[in-house]
């Protein structure tokens, strides 16, 4: 069971970097230089908040093999909020880039 968890740790962090990282985010709103970027995104990876980039961070993968069944459930709570966050946002970013492409905006 605590190996599933560790897994979908796992499997979460690296779908969360890829799908709503810096470079996702270049990827969808054409903003090379991060001149244009929401404040919620912002907050979502900079903030200090609970659930974040920043304190969602974990150095060393190895910090996850020794995580107790209760800390990968919370971690992984953690991971499934932000993703939900970030979702939305990225989901308004590309509204706006299909507004902007038909002339809408």
């Amino acid at each position: 069971m605590i190996t599933n968890l560790k897994q979908t740790l796992r499997e979460l962090r690296a779908y969360r970097l890829i799908n709503y990282g810096n470079t996702a985010y270049q990827r969808i709103s054409n903003d090379w230089h991060f001149e244009n970027v929401p404040t919620e995104l912002r907050e979502l990876w900079y903030g200090q908040d609970v659930v974040s980039f920043i304190t969602l961070s974990i150095a060393y993968d190895s910090d996850i093999e020794r995580m107790s069944h209760n800390e990968l459930v919370r971690w992984i709570d953690n991971e499934q909020c932000l993703i939900a966050r970030l979702e939305k946002v990225f989901s308004n970013l590309e509204t706006q880039k299909v507004g902007t492409y038909y002339g809408k905006n």
